[in-house]
């Protein structure tokens, strides 16, 4: 009885789990369309896809259960986390010094004295 009650603990956790990650990745995609420039874009996809992505892993280290795949998840996870971070601030210093942030030729935030010199 108490091995079974585990399975179904561990499936309920799995489905958590996965949902929690689809949900940021929903919030990711929506995201990237609806913002209005790299920036905001950038931060919200620095922030929720490595949540998204991770949350996911560890429902599939749940599903898994304990062997050698759980360190392959975890080497994949620390990667990710460390790389979109890494990676969405040199986009996001590539674009400052581009003044390439706002792709839809409205103002660019954190730019006021550039936005009045263009007005």
């Amino acid at each position: 009885m108490a091995g079974r009650l585990t399975i179904v603990i561990a499936d309920v956790l799995t489905v958590i789990f996965v949902l929690i990650g689809c949900f940021f990745l929903l919030v990711v995609t929506i995201g990237i369309f609806r913002l209005p420039d790299a920036f905001s874009r950038l931060h919200l996809t620095s922030k929720s896809d490595p949540i998204g992505t991770v949350a996911i892993l560890v429902a599939a280290a749940i599903y898994g259960g304990w062997s050698s795949d759980i360190l392959r998840l975890i080497a994949i996870g620390s990667l990710l986390v460390i790389t979109s971070v890494t990676s969405s601030h040199a986009i996001g210093r590539s674009a400052l010094n581009r003044k390439a942030g706002n792709l839809r030729g409205g103002p660019t935030p954190g730019r006021e004295e550039e936005n009045a010199a263009a007005t």
